[in-house]
């Protein structure tokens, strides 16, 4: 496969700022194999679940054309939370199985370098969620020997956290392209603004997809970035995993070779898609895909218009 997803699979029941609930919806970094699907199906999902994941993702990855050879069934269920949403967006979650599931099964949800080494031969590149105390980070050198660049989509604690903030630093060093949000962003470089941002981004030199909330994205790359305003595809439901949609898509197209502009539009439409209902968009046919790209070059050109 050309690109790699890596990531925890979660089952989502959604609760809402104003009391509403909406039940049993993929999740986890099924929303960043959905960013690279919207826009190829040349993409390998390597996860480590329970044997209930064909009971709630095998309908969705078999109309998607989403092969199972990277799946690993080594926990007793796949993850399934409950997500309770803030007034101001931000969330917590917690799992349906209690905490002593969780203790039991956190080091086998982990991704391990093996894992990828056996499916990322030839892949172009690849996204992962991890913590920085996992172990694949200890052979991310191995991984990238093999040519398959890395985006890490670094977890909030990684950014928020002084105690991990040289950790965090150490493993952006390692790989090709990182991202974060706007209020990771200023947690982690003690500033204020997004222009502030920006100058540290473009300061380090380092591939980044900056996602700025319902405002859009930027991306920095080459000693420039480029601004997308967040496009609507339709009638918003739920924004939950467009963070991860948004900057899996960025990296499919930034090593597509798009420049700033384009990535941050592909981005942006991979999380309009996100935008349309619970979970993962339904079913990408050739059609979506197509539309996808061509509403991508419309929007690029008329941006670059004004």
């Amino acid at each position: 496969m050309k690109y790699i997803v890596a990531g925890m699979t979660i089952t989502n029941d959604v609760v809402f700022a104003d009391g509403t609930k909406s039940d049993c919806h993929l999740g986890g970094a099924i929303f960043s194999l959905e960013g690279v699907r919207t826009y190829t199906d040349d993409v390998l999902y390597v996860s480590n679940v329970g044997e209930d994941f064909e009971e709630y993702y095998g309908e969705w990855m078999a109309r998607n054309n989403m092969k199972l050879d990277g799946m690993s069934k080594v926990l007793e269920h796949t993850h399934y939370n409950i997500v309770k949403y803030h007034p101001d967006g931000t969330y917590y979650e917690y799992s349906i199985y209690g905490p002593e599931f969780e203790a039991r099964n956190r080091e086998a949800t982990w991704i391990n370098a093996d894992q990828v080494l056996a499916v990322c031969q030839g892949a172009k590149a690849m996204y992962i969620d991890s913590h920085e105390k996992e172990p694949f980070w200890q052979r991310v050198d191995e991984v990238r020997a093999t040519g398959c660049q890395i985006l890490w989509e670094p977890p909030t604690k990684c950014l928020v956290d002084p105690a991990v903030r040289e950790k965090t630093w150490k493993i952006i060093d390692k790989v090709d392209m990182y991202t974060m949000n706007r209020p990771e962003s200023f947690a982690f470089f003690g500033v204020d603004s997004e222009e502030a941002v920006l100058e540290k981004l473009l300061e380090y030199g380092k591939p980044c997809f900056y996602r700025v909330g319902s405002k859009g994205s930027y991306m920095v790359s080459g000693g420039e970035y480029a601004f997308a305003p967040s496009i609507d595809i339709g009638a918003f439901v739920d924004q939950t995993g467009c963070g991860n949609c948004s900057t899996a898509a960025a990296m499919y197209a930034y090593f597509e070779g798009y420049d700033n502009l384009m990535v941050a539009v592909m981005a942006n439409i991979a999380a309009g898609y996100n935008l349309l209902q619970y979970g993962p968009y339904p079913h990408f046919t050739p059609e979506v895909t197509a539309d996808a790209l061509t509403l991508a070059e419309k929007t690029c050109a008329e941006l670059r218009a004004k």
